[in-house]
């Protein structure tokens, strides 16, 4: 039986990907960071049962996320 694949001449060209990764700034990181330890703290007053703590934390989180325009 014949291999399907057609050889490497026949084949079209890879495309080059759609969604290029964007560069990251140092800036950036550092706020993503933040963001991640904040999300982590609440998730843990959360698993500890204090549900005013989470808030007290996740308000925290909305505060330093820049609003949209």
């Amino acid at each position: 039986m014949a291999d399907p694949t057609p050889p490497a001449s026949d084949r079209e060209p890879d495309q080059p990907s759609a969604d290029p990764v964007p560069e990251v700034d140092d800036a950036m990181l550092e706020r993503l960071e933040a963001d991640l330890a904040t999300i982590e703290a609440a998730m843990d007053r959360v698993d500890s049962g204090d549900l005013e703590g989470y808030g007290a934390v996740a308000a925290r989180l909305d505060d330093e996320t820049p609003e949209a325009t």
